[in-house]
């Protein structure tokens, strides 16, 4: 397969006039640590300015619960978008409005049959596409990054070894794969819309959408924390983006994102 190079004017041609004109820079890399620490360099001197980084290859990318995201070069797709926030900013939530963003701009270009496991992955039956990283720093100034990893193509063998759930890539979901650079530039159209909509009405507009997409909907599921696993049966979400739960005929909710979920079956 020819994998284009990533390049920054055609994805900021594919860009929504008013989304072209927000972002200050799209910043491409052939290697870095990873692409959220890029942005977050970038914070120290430019905390007002949105931006996007996309690298081939991260050495020290990672996920949630400081696991790493296996980034090896080969044509994957690594992106960060940075975004300031108010000092009232709350981003509880945000990784489930990205996410079903993420499968909107994906559809676009007939990758169907997308869903979302609570809180932050992409997958298409069962197995894992994307995944979703958001980290917010409060301080003199406020922001939030982003950080998306699709595979595009097939990881190799090493690489898979190394992730505890079954994967799939879009050369394998998809009737044509798409060309990157359209691809990222309509990725960062809808996360830009997913952002500015989220500030000012919170997860109220994505809501509506979440039965449809939920990967976990009346699954048995195992929950896993320090302390320990226990299995239950997910229930959807509530208006702040907490997973809902049964277990023991008690129904609880979950609004950390530092536990990992499984499918018990």
């Amino acid at each position: 397969m020819n994998i284009a190079a990533f390049d920054a004017a055609a994805i900021r041609a594919q860009l929504e006039p008013n989304h072209a004109a927000t972002l200050a820079d799209i910043l491409i890399y052939d290697s870095v640590t990873s692409t959220n620490d890029v942005l977050w360099q970038r914070f120290a001197d430019n905390p007002a300015s949105p931006a996007v980084c996309i690298a081939e290859q991260q050495s020290a990318g990672r996920g949630r619960r400081g696991g790493a995201w296996q980034s090896p070069a080969g044509g994957n797709i690594y992106l960060s978008l940075f975004w300031p926030l108010p000092t009232s900013g709350n981003v509880e939530g945000l990784s489930i409005a990205v996410g079903i963003s993420l499968i909107h701009a994906l559809s676009a270009f007939g990758v169907n049959a997308l869903k979302l496991k609570w809180p932050n992955d992409i997958l298409h039956q069962r197995r894992k596409l994307a995944g979703i990283l958001v980290e917010a720093r409060y301080g003199e100034s406020y922001g939030v990054v982003i950080g998306i990893g699709i595979n595009y193509i097939a990881l190799p063998a090493q690489h898979l070894n190394e992730i505890p759930q079954p994967v799939t890539n879009l050369a394998e979901i998809c009737p044509q794969i798409p060309d990157r650079n359209s691809l990222c530039g309509q990725l960062i159209n809808h996360i830009m819309s997913a952002l500015k909509l989220f500030q000012h009405q919170g997860l109220t507009e994505f809501l509506p959408h979440w039965p449809a997409l939920d990967a976990l909907h009346e699954q048995s599921i195992v929950i896993k924390t320090e302390q320990g696993s226990l299995q239950a049966t997910a229930c959807g979400i509530n208006e702040k983006g907490e997973l809902r739960y049964m277990h023991n005929q008690q129904l609880d909710t979950l609004s950390s994102s530092h536990v990992s979920i499984r499918f018990a079956s």
